[in-house]
């Protein structure tokens, strides 16, 4: 995440609607990935504060209810941003508790699309495709309101669309979902990361130039996969997964630590932007080429966790990345940059 300014000189951030400073409106353009201060004219509507631009914008209606920042432009028919439109069904909101839980999903939704648009990565919006565009379902089950008919409600990825259990942005059922799968690490961007690693193997791997490099550093994909599933929630990781995997789960499938690996790949890419961004670390990182990447990313989760400890906390990153692992992040580094360089062309 880059660091932004109000046009007052305060530091705004990227969930801001208003400056904590001087009170003007805050809002985000995904086009252009910045943040910035807005001037409400009258005649024209919302432009950039401090800039005479040609670009006039509008609201997202969510604006209020989920403090959703992005802005459309002006003579858009959409009412709804680039990221709120992705949302196909919402949790039931007549229940108190579900607007927080829907909130708290979709600000992290939006940084994940911040992510996947800074990489250049494109997507099929819901309702533009036939069949594989990419959406977004906020279900819950029983376990967190009875009186509706899923008895459990899974998250996952199946040909575009990504589910997530609302029930995941409460912290006490993250933190006892975590103990129970015995995982080091488990958040909502961490999911979204995930699951839209999925999605991405089917736009960019399945049925291309890169299956045969796939199978030999993650495997067969086409291995059974509800097999694979019931053997490692009956046996366990499989023996050794730390000298191959980044976690256990990734031991599970094939798909599985393509999607953990892709996840961990994004933390990487926004992790040191971040730092580098708030100069916590003095780095000059090339992101085009891996090896100082990677170098550097290593070098940065020292500081990362020594940060952590020091205010009593565990370890933000409690990953260890060896030279086998290194070579699938390798892997999806070359992907992407492919990707994005030839749509770029």
């Amino acid at each position: 995440m880059k660091r932004y300014f109000c046009c007052c000189g305060s530091e705004i951030f990227f969930e801001n609607t208003v400056c904590n400073s001087c009170s003007r409106d805050i809002g985000f353009d995904p086009d252009k990935m910045r943040l910035f201060t807005l001037d409400h004219d009258e005649a024209t509507g919302l432009r950039e504060y401090c800039r005479t631009i040609e670009r006039v914008y509008k609201y997202c209606d969510n604006r209020e209810m989920l403090s959703c920042n992005w802005l459309i432009d002006a003579d858009s028919p959409q009412i709804y941003c680039a990221s709120c439109r992705l949302t196909r069904t919402i949790p039931m909101i007549s229940i108190d508790k579900n607007r927080i839980r829907w909130n708290t999903l979709e600000s992290r939704k939006r940084r994940l699309l911040y992510n996947i648009l800074n990489h250049g990565l494109t997507y099929d919006e819901c309702g533009t495709v036939p069949e594989g565009a990419l959406c977004f379902d906020f279900l819950e089950d029983q376990r967190s309101n009875p009186y509706v008919d899923l008895e459990f409600a899974y998250t996952g990825h199946k040909d575009g669309v990504i589910t997530m259990n609302i029930a995941e942005a409460d912290p006490d059922f993250r933190a006892s979902m975590q103990i129970s799968m015995n995982e080091q690490y488990r958040t909502i961007l961490g999911h979204f990361r995930h699951e839209i690693g999925h999605y991405y193997y089917d736009r960019l791997i399945k049925n291309s130039g890169w299956t045969e490099q796939f199978t030999e550093l993650f495997g067969d994909p086409d291995q059974d996969y509800q097999h694979s599933l019931e053997k490692y929630y009956e046996q366990g990781p499989k023996n050794g997964w730390l000298t191959s995997h980044i976690t256990a789960y990734a031991s599970m499938h094939p798909l599985e630590d393509w999607a953990e690996t892709w996840a961990h790949y994004l933390h990487m890419r926004d992790g040191l932007e971040t730092a580098l961004s708030f100069e916590i670390i003095n780095l000059n990182v090339d992101y085009s080429n891996f090896d100082d990447l990677i170098s550097k990313w290593m070098e940065f989760t020292v500081v990362l966790n020594a940060l952590n400890r020091s205010i009593g906390r565990v370890d933000a990153y409690p990953f260890v990345i060896n030279p086998f692992v290194a070579g699938k992040l390798r892997m999806i580094h070359e992907v992407i940059h492919r990707a994005t360089t030839r749509s770029h062309v």
